[in-house]
């Protein structure tokens, strides 16, 4: 799956502001979500956490869905 040319649609993240899912939406019109984590002690920014969406959705909300099916912080909150 082609991950640049990516248009981040939603943020959602952890209470502590250490790790966040990006919804993000394709120039096709389609949808996936990535997980992303900062480490306090690491001023650079923001790395991938290594989970991801196998496919694309139709919908946001359908990425969302997936996405909290995956991650269990996401599905707690």
């Amino acid at each position: 799956m082609n991950r640049r040319d990516r248009l981040v649609v939603a943020s959602l993240e952890t209470d502590d502001g250490f790790r966040c899912v990006d919804i993000v939406m394709t120039p096709g019109g389609l949808y996936f979500w990535d997980e992303w984590r900062r480490d306090p002690e690491d001023p650079s920014g923001w790395h991938t956490a290594g989970r991801q969406s196998v496919g694309q959705f139709d919908t946001q909300e359908d990425a969302r869905r997936d996405a909290a099916g995956c991650i269990e912080w996401l599905s707690a909150g």
